[in-house]
């Protein structure tokens, strides 16, 4: 059973050079949360370097993908009683003194699921142009589509509350962005952002390197249509109390 109402979920994929980094950032300024690594079939030191570091962790057999590996992990959380989980990559980008205040405002009732946001109070490009007005398009694109403010729909950093995580850990998404969120926004559900300065990956690969710059967003406006169809029909054959 849980030992604390909350969880971070670390979904880590080969990140043997920052993974200790960002534990020992969690230990230091979110200790009040537990916390539990989805190592998505590492092939390098990353199994060996969590597990030396007393965190629970989860080594899936086959690489799933990151989308499968956070809907492992909320599924966990579920299963052994956490109410709240926050989404942190193991890549080093994400300020471990953020987690309290975004917990803070699901505790308050502020939003189902809340967004770290680098864009919520800057219009910074940070990583690459391409990058930055790809995240635009489709934060705008899921802005009118929920008809919520969303400034930063790639952010990889979200804290779920508990009508929330048992969506999300069902199951049948395949990206955490702005899939889910379209999904969520039309089902009713509140969407809240937190300003957030992320730092550049320092090692490691990136998922959005390479031929990723085309296929991640043909695959996003895919995925975000699918959403709209499974949102319309969760909402026409649910059944009503």
């Amino acid at each position: 059973m849980a030992t604390s109402p909350a969880l971070t979920i670390i979904p880590a994929h080969n990140e043997e050079e920052s993974i200790e980094r960002v534990i020992a950032d969690l230990r230091e300024n979110a200790a009040g949360l537990d916390i539990l690594v989805v190592n998505d079939h590492s092939s390098d030191a990353t199994r060996r370097i969590v597990e030396g570091l007393g965190v629970r962790h989860l080594y899936l057999p086959c690489n799933l993908g990151y989308g499968s590996a956070i809907q492992i992990g909320c599924a966990w959380a579920v299963e052994n009683g956490y109410r709240r989980a926050v989404f942190f990559d193991g890549d080093g980008q994400h300020p471990a003194r953020e987690i309290a205040p975004m917990m803070e405002k699901l505790i308050r009732g502020e939003g189902d699921i809340i967004i770290a946001s680098r864009y919520l109070e800057s219009d910074t490009k940070g990583a690459s142009a391409g990058r930055y007005w790809g995240n635009q398009f489709f934060s705008r694109l899921a802005s009118a589509l929920t008809g919520q403010k969303i400034t930063d729909s790639t952010s990889g950093m979200k804290a779920v509350g508990e009508k929330s995580l048992p969506i999300i850990a069902a199951g049948g998404f395949l990206d955490m962005h702005a899939e889910i969120l379209v999904y969520l926004g039309r089902r009713g559900f509140r969407i809240a952002e937190h300003p957030a300065t992320f730092a550049e990956r320092e090692a490691g690969v990136s998922m959005y390197g390479g031929l990723a710059l085309i296929s991640y967003p043909m695959m996003t406006g895919t995925l975000i249509l699918c959403s709209l169809v499974r949102a319309w029909m969760d909402e026409r054959w649910e059944p009503k109390e």
